[in-house]
């Protein structure tokens, strides 16, 4: 019952601001990320942060918590093709988040208050303008946008945007001191967890990550999501210009039919033929086979559990289908096995269908760039006496024809190329001819908001403990 003294909204913010709230929601929190590790037996990582990290509902399933020679399986089949996974539901990490730092901001609101009054409030408030202002300019590096190699020494470049936050926390921190006294440490610490809990946030929904893999003589404008796969079919019959029809990921995960304007045949998809991670083995005499066409008549896709995503040995998940074509009228154009590893080794199939050949491949989901690589050269030099990697660097031209910018650069371990918000860094090379680089492209504005919540929390903590010293002494020396 509520009590006559207090408001609804003032109940509600009560209890939103509990300490008994902020208990249950982190013993939540301990339960999913115990569940998450142990997906990770069956699934890959990133899988994983999908599925219970990255989304508000999650889906726990029951098998995570048996042993392994159970099998139990991870969906049940209601009617039709229609699966559910065979788990409960359970609050996602966004929404456990979400919740923390609601509960968070309530709580300090409600007990912490300014104690700041007449030319001290306005100085502080000005002071904190100040810091914010700053602490802005330095997780958005807003005057380093394209920049690379402007430091000499690649490794002092985070050391000084470290440098730069915790000028920012130590502006923080005197507004802080200016409005709320002595518990001036205990606002600004928690303001760093604040920026901590936003910076994931922020990452999840906006920072995107691939490969640009070149070989010396190629220049390559796009950059592959590994963790994702899209079926491609290429009209090629302008000699000029491909016309390249895209399906992602994710509509191939679904049964139902994909009618895409400008192909004259259907793509009829069935959940139950796509594999994650698909290794490609020759048909045997008595092999049963879903393909009908193509290279599905000699191969077949085998399925395979998904890569952890955290191993050295940098292996990624490598999909495979089967999919169906029907021409106008229905007619039957085949089902065929596609995959990024048949891809990769036969190279694509075609489609013959409407007087015209199409190109039929899976490949790794691709973003185009406005700017493009040529690599001139890859260079790779190991310690004397073993195959263990000294340094690896490659020697590239960036063509921007937007910006009218050319120019020759070096990449190298742990020095990156920046440039219109991108990170390239040299992450790894073709071990065959060891004569092709591997890129890895972040783009990720956002990526010093960790550091200075770090930096701001420290200075939190240390300014918190400075307060309470010196009040400490202060009590000791009074008479």
């Amino acid at each position: 019952m509520i009590s006559p003294q207090k408001s609804p909204l003032a109940w509600v913010l009560g209890a939103f601001g509990s300490l008994w709230l902020t208990v249950v929601l982190l013993g939540m929190s301990i339960f999913l990320v115990f569940a998450g590790t142990l997906a990770q037996v069956d699934k890959g990582i990133w899988s994983v942060m999908e599925q219970y990290f990255r989304c508000w509902l999650a889906v726990v399933e029951f098998r995570v918590f048996c042993p392994a020679d159970w099998h139990v399986p991870s969906t049940i089949q209601l009617w039709n093709d229609y699966k559910v996974s065979f788990g409960f539901p359970f609050p996602g990490g966004r929404l456990l988040g979400a919740l923390l730092l609601a509960n968070l901001l309530i709580s300090h609101a409600g007990r912490i208050k300014v104690q700041a009054r007449g030319p001290r409030l306005l100085l502080g408030l000005a002071t904190l303008a100040v810091g914010l202002t700053a602490t802005w300019i330095v997780i958005s590096h807003v005057f380093d946008l394209d920049s690379t190699q402007k430091v000499s020494n690649p490794s002092l470049r985070v050391t000084s945007q470290l440098l730069y936050g915790g000028g920012s926390g130590a502006i923080l921190f005197i507004a802080c001191w200016l409005l709320f006294r002595r518990k001036a440490g205990i606002v600004l610490l928690h303001t760093g967890v604040v920026i901590l809990m936003l910076s994931e946030l922020t990452t999840s929904l906006l920072a995107k990550e691939g490969q640009m893999s070149i070989f010396e003589g190629q220049k390559v404008n796009y950059v592959e999501d590994t963790r994702s796969a899209e079926l491609a079919i290429i009209d090629g019959s302008d000699p000029a210009t491909d016309e390249v029809f895209v399906i992602p990921e994710g509509r191939l995960l679904r049964t139902g039919t994909i009618h895409v304007d400008g192909l004259p045949f259907e793509i009829h998809t069935d959940s139950g033929m796509f594999m994650k991670n698909g290794s490609l083995e020759a048909l045997r005499p008595g092999d049963s086979t879903p393909a009908t066409q193509g290279a599905g008549l000699r191969w077949k896709a085998v399925d395979r559990p998904e890569s952890s995503g955290v191993d050295t040995s940098g292996r990624v998940d490598l999909p495979s289908a089967y999919v169906k074509l029907t021409g106008p009228g229905g007619a039957d154009l085949g089902t065929w096995l596609v995959g990024i590893l048949l891809t990769m080794e036969k190279g694509p199939q075609i489609v013959h269908a409407n007087g015209k050949d199409y190109r039929l491949l899976l490949r790794f989901a691709r973003t185009y760039k406005p700017y493009s690589l040529y690599l001139y050269s890859f260079r790779f030099d190991r310690y004397a006496g073993t195959d263990t990697p000294k340094d690896y660097s490659s020697f590239v031209k960036l063509d921007d024809r937007e910006r009218d910018v050319t120019r020759d650069v070096r990449i190298w371990m742990n020095n990156p190329l920046r440039y219109r918000g991108d990170t390239l860094y040299q992450s790894s090379f073709d071990a065959a001819t060891e004569k092709g680089t591997v890129l890895q492209v972040v783009e990720n504005r956002g990526w010093m908001a960790p550091y200075v919540g770090c930096m701001i929390v420290a200075i939190g903590l240390l300014g918190q403990f400075q307060l309470h010293l010196m009040e400490f002494l202060r009590k000791r020396m009074s008479p």
